[in-house]
């Protein structure tokens, strides 16, 4: 499989480029936790393609994905941890200066983008009457 390479190769370079963001925030500084990842990304991801009626409304979807990410992430820590911790808007605010989390913004808007569509078209397969 020749042909694969060079794709494999591309998809390799985009990666070590979102890599930083994603270590950041989505994993523990050494790691990236693939699995909590994409659970949550699934999850979001088939809400909103099941939720989405055209292909042109996959930006809105996409932003709008990303949006929700960010919330639960935000949200889950105060929820698991019991109320104990308290939400500071300054820290979350000055995040998105930091070109980490930008990056890991970045890498969310195209896991978003790519997983709405391919489940838009199963939906499309499954769901012939939507």
């Amino acid at each position: 499989m020749e042909f694969m390479e060079p794709v494999i190769g591309y998809f390799n370079q985009g990666l070590d480029f979102f890599m930083p963001g994603l270590l950041a925030y989505a994993g523990d500084g050494a790691a990236v936790n693939w699995m909590a990842l994409g659970i949550q990304l699934g999850v979001i991801a088939l809400v909103l393609a099941l939720l989405m009626r055209e292909i042109g409304g996959i930006i809105i979807f996409t932003v709008v994905g990303v949006v929700i990410h960010v919330i639960v992430d935000v949200v889950m820590p105060m929820v698991r941890g019991g109320g104990g911790e308290s939400f500071d808007i300054n820290a979350f605010i000055s995040q998105f200066t930091q070109m980490d989390y930008l990056l890991y913004l970045g890498a969310l808007a195209i896991g978003y983008f790519v997983g709405i569509i391919i489940l838009s078209i199963l939906k499309g397969l499954i769901f012939r009457g939507d």
